[in-house]
């Protein structure tokens, strides 16, 4: 579906007037909620990679992305690349790992030494918000799935599409889950 086919759909069962402009901040705010609660599989096939480098003694750095959409932090330990694990609370007894904490991504222990692009951030791109001039164009979610935006608008406008807006998310998340490769499908 266009951008314009989800617009027309929520107006057309919104329960009061909205603006385009409104709408298209709901279907954006959906989309991007939805985008980050999704599946592994959905996560891994959509993810980019931003390169930070490493000052010696700072441990925070800004993120390129909101926390949630981070999937995975590598860092270059030791001359190997070394998965970071996630903690958000100080424990001495795992090292290294990595902690958000007002919008910055923190590295415990704190570097000893300077490396370009030794830091790794695996995450889900952050789209621009929609606009009217986006109106002939894709919404930046699943296009098989757009109707789980226009009920997941409807939802939080009204409360009252609430069933088949859990329907349609559930299909969408089976469908994007990552398990239906391991499907075996047998004939008797």
């Amino acid at each position: 579906m266009l951008v314009r086919d989800v617009v027309e759909e929520i107006a057309e069962k919104a329960p009061n007037y909205l603006s385009p402009q409104s709408i298209l901040r709901k279907i954006t705010q959906v989309r991007d909620r939805l985008l980050r609660e999704s599946g592994s599989a959905q996560q891994q096939a959509e993810t980019v990679c931003t390169a930070i480098d490493i000052v010696e003694g700072q441990s925070q750095y800004s993120l390129p992305c909101p926390p949630g959409n981070v999937v995975d932090v590598d860092i270059l330990w030791e001359g190997d690349w070394r998965r970071l694990t996630f903690r958000q609370f100080h424990q001495d007894s795992i090292k290294p790992y990595y902690y958000f904490q007002a919008g910055v991504i923190g590295l415990v222990p704190a570097p000893d030494g300077d490396i370009t692009q030794g830091l790794k951030l695996f995450h889900i791109p952050v789209l621009a918000p929609l606009t009217v001039s986006d109106m002939d164009g894709m919404t930046g979610f699943d296009p098989d799935y757009d109707m789980v935006l226009v009920y997941g608008v409807l939802r939080e406008l009204s409360g009252g599409y609430d069933g088949l807006y859990q329907q349609l998310l559930n299909d969408w998340k089976t469908a994007n889950s990552g398990f239906e490769k391991y499907v075996v499908k047998e004939r008797w």
